[in-house]
């Protein structure tokens, strides 16, 4: 049987987790949080508290770890090193970000390009990748790196914000941001612990890097509803929250052609098909149920 951890059972954990079952999996996992266990026990993740990882980890010869650096580095190379190579772990995946690259003014960036983060996060996620391939260089482990861009899904997602009402349409000439729906992520790792095991890093990001306003005039145009009147981001940007300013800031347009010669096409390509499907199987009935 395969036995497979997730350290860190997060916002994708749902998806991964069935996705996984399905491929015949054994999945135990780690996570504090008192929902997110429940509905992971309902559908059969033996899940371990954070406090308990050591006994995840031994308990697997696959792992994904999905739990954030610190400013030091991968927390889980540093304090669990011994578990994994007793376990005898055969493949490692590793989430972390395109925030590595930085600002590269619209430019395509893929796996070899230079990375130069301004943001601390960035920067430790650059650390924690070096922990864990140098981990597998040392021990013949393989590990593969994924760099995943802005996740949405069927709760988080421009249209949820619309219906809250929690969305400002703001355009900057010529700056792109990334995205890639959950079931894409989880379909992705899925494959890579079950087929041919690969290593090294690969963008986890779809096929159309997009302007937030062509996201929300899409988002807008699906549900019907005209969209508010959008600003110009250049003439409210000193009055915007630093962590706003970041996002801003940064503007790249990530290459995913690695990710589709290794795992294939896409089942949501772009946002226009992403948004699509949450709206036709989530949301519809909400909006229209007055």
């Amino acid at each position: 049987m395969k036995n497979i951890s997730i350290l860190g059972l997060g916002n994708i954990s749902i998806e991964l987790c069935s996705s996984l079952k399905e491929k015949g999996f054994n999945v135990f996992g780690s996570t504090d949080n008192s929902d997110r266990q429940k509905a992971l026990n309902r559908i059969g993740i033996k899940i371990f508290s954070r406090n308990k990882l050591n006994e995840c980890i031994l308990k697997a010869d696959k792992i994904i770890i999905t739990i954030p650096p610190d400013k030091n580095g991968c927390p889980v190379i540093r304090h669990f090193s011994k578990e994994i190579l007793e376990a005898n772990i055969k493949w490692i995946g590793y989430l972390s970000s395109t925030s590595v690259y930085g600002n590269h003014n619209g430019k395509v960036v893929n796996e070899n390009s230079l990375l130069k983060p301004i943001e601390e996060v960035a920067k430790s996620r650059i650390q924690g990748e070096k922990d864990m391939l140098d981990l597998g260089k040392k021990h013949s482990i393989a590990v593969e790196v994924f760099r995943i861009s802005g996740i949405y899904g069927k709760d988080r997602n421009i249209i949820n914000q619309i219906l809250s009402k929690k969305v400002k349409p703001l355009y900057k000439k010529g700056h792109f941001f990334n995205r890639i729906h959950e079931e894409d992520i989880a379909r992705v790792l899925t494959q890579a612990c079950s087929n041919k095991i690969n290593s090294g890093i690969v963008n986890l990001s779809d096929d159309l890097p997009a302007s937030q306003l062509d996201v929300i005039k899409h988002a807008f145009s699906i549900m019907n509803i005209k969209m508010p009147k959008y600003e110009n981001y250049n003439d409210i940007c000193s009055k915007t929250p630093l962590r706003v300013r970041r996002f801003w800031e940064n503007n790249r347009r990530v290459d995913n052609t690695l990710l589709k010669k290794r795992y294939g096409t896409l089942l949501h390509p772009t946002y226009k098909e992403g948004l699509s499907y949450i709206y036709n199987n989530y949301l519809c009935n909400l909006l229209n149920k007055d």
